[in-house]
């Protein structure tokens, strides 16, 4: 339709609080999207930018075989990362 997305994601990824052997996690991202967004293809023209501090967490469960899945993410608005 016109449109495609340019650039790279940078993560910034942390635990808040230790596994410590558990089958729950908490994961905090500080994404840095500033360098990616959206642009018309027709003239090349980037129409959206992303921002330098996006903060972002997860809550990760550990399956019965062992590996880890995303049970929730959201977006903290008002936090700083």
């Amino acid at each position: 339709k016109g449109w495609d997305t340019y650039g790279d994601i940078e993560h910034r990824i942390s635990w808040p609080k230790a596994v410590n052997g558990g089958d729950t996690a908490l994961v905090d991202d500080c994404m840095d999207t500033s360098n990616s967004g959206s642009f018309e293809t027709s003239t090349g023209n980037k129409t959206t930018a992303g921002t330098a501090r996006l903060h972002v967490q997860g809550n990760l469960i550990r399956s019965a075989d062992g590996n880890w899945l995303v049970a929730q993410n959201y977006f903290l608005k008002d936090e700083p990362c």
